[in-house]
């Protein structure tokens, strides 16, 4: 691209961004080039009604105001000139959308399984047609409840009994395990669970005009799961290592998913939208600290101690661009430029900063023929929170994936986040993002 390159002033802190560990400047167009093709979107999150209101009650009345709330989605979509949503259809082993699989989902009515009357996802799709905006559905593979069931004084066979008769869970008891926050989760170790996500998947592509499927970050869960029998089932499974075991058991989801979605009569994308970290490079850690896990001489620049999506939530995201199970990766991205504070002796502390791993994931995306988006943390922009403060944050964020050659979009985490008006650094960011995107675009 023929621009000329300024480096990123740090907002907080005298001086200018760096990469991380480096004293190399992190350069950003003078100029921003708005291009004629590429992926800009939204994640549309159901689970605990981020994005979505709940019903009243099943009147048309309340029929009629979900409705009218859906068509100011699209509005507020196009007014951004975006063109992708992903919107969340299965958000606890439930659904927005009429399943012969799923029950309908409580965030609709606050009763699992209540038919909301009328398919919410299906007017949607019905409703944006014709508007340039693609939309994929994004499942959570596993996640069966939010609550700490010991907490709220039930065994877990309790907690499952109160779930609507067409819950998977409840069909399937032995097919579930709880996390260490003593949350229920369909097992990933389990054939008959993974049979079941990559059908729903199926279901979904099959019933609906969707580009693709996606699945976000949630595999095996960041509080680690509480299974007794998880030993015996990976040895019984030839691994000596319950983290292989684990990343196995995810690899043959993914896997299926693929093969299944393979069996259309039209091609559905499949999405990954990982911890943005996937392994942290090796000459980082001391020599003798090499061999963990999360250590890798292909891995990005951040502090060794951070979590990575392969090692903490056994995801391997890169194997799986490899084997080309997947089409796109949005990984999330969701610390600023410089993401620097200092601790109580005046010291920088930085532990990843937003430049690197978007690089990072530019190479992997040349190396590996697959699209990325980068995923933005527009939530994050708020009043008096450090670099988050600053209005020009996501637009600067912008500007830089201008200079890497593999990054073919962006998704802003989350939809809300274009209607609140609760941050005047917020109402101006989006100006500024507006300035840089004036047209309608098709994605990639």
């Amino acid at each position: 691209m023929n621009n000329e390159f300024k480096p990123v002033k740090r907002f907080v802190l005298p001086g200018n961004v760096k990469y991380y560990g480096t004293d190399e400047d992190v350069l950003i167009p003078v100029n921003y080039q708005e291009k004629d093709k590429e992926t800009r979107g939204v994640w549309f999150s159901t689970v605990a009604n981020i994005d979505i209101p709940k019903m009243a009650d099943t009147s048309d009345e309340s029929i009629n105001n979900l409705k009218q709330y859906l068509l100011g989605v699209i509005d507020k979509i196009k007014e951004y000139n975006l063109n992708t949503v992903i919107f969340q259809v299965r958000p606890v082993n439930d659904c927005l959308y009429e399943s012969d699989l799923n029950p309908w989902s409580s965030v609709l009515t606050g009763v699992e399984g209540l038919y909301p009357g009328f398919d919410p996802f299906g007017f949607f799709m019905e409703n944006i047609k014709g508007k340039n905006i693609n939309v994929h559905a994004w499942i959570n593979p596993y996640r069966a409840g939010r609550i700490d069931i010991i907490k709220e004084g039930m065994t877990k066979e309790e907690f499952i009994s109160k779930l609507d008769d067409k819950n998977f869970a409840k069909r399937n008891p032995e097919c579930t395990i709880l996390t260490k926050q003593n949350k229920l989760l369909l097992d990933p170790s389990n054939q008959k669970v993974r049979d079941f996500v990559s059908d729903t998947c199926l279901e979904i592509a099959r019933k609906y005009d969707v580009k693709a499927i996606h699945i976000d970050d949630y595999f095996y869960p960041y509080e680690d799961i509480a299974d007794e029998e998880e030993d015996e089932k990976s040895r019984l499974a030839g691994f000596s290592k319950i983290s292989d075991f684990r990343r196995h058991n995810v690899d043959l989801l993914i896997k299926e998913i693929r093969d299944k979605l393979d069996t259309l009569p039209r091609k559905v994308e499949f999405g990954i939208s990982p911890f943005a970290i996937h392994r942290t490079n090796s000459l980082l850690f001391k020599e003798e600290e090499r061999d963990q896990e999360m250590a890798w001489d292909k891995g990005s620049n951040n502090a060794p101690g951070c979590l990575s999506c392969y090692a903490g939530l056994y995801a391997d995201v890169y194997k799986w661009m490899q084997e080309g199970w997947i089409d796109y990766v949005v990984p999330q991205d969701y610390w600023d430029l410089d993401n620097t504070t200092l601790d109580d002796e005046g010291n920088e502390k930085c532990l990843v900063r937003y430049a690197d791993i978007a690089k990072w994931w530019s190479d992997i995306a040349k190396e590996t023929n697959k699209k990325i988006y980068i995923g933005h943390a527009l939530y994050r922009v708020k009043d008096d929170s450090g670099n988050w403060s600053n209005k020009d944050e996501i637009a600067n964020q912008l500007r830089y994936n201008q200079s890497l050659d593999y990054i073919h979009g962006s998704i802003f985490f989350t939809y809300h986040d274009f209607a609140r008006s609760d941050s005047k650094v917020l109402d101006e960011a989006l100006i500024e993002l507006k300035k840089l995107w004036t047209k309608d675009v098709s994605d990639i």
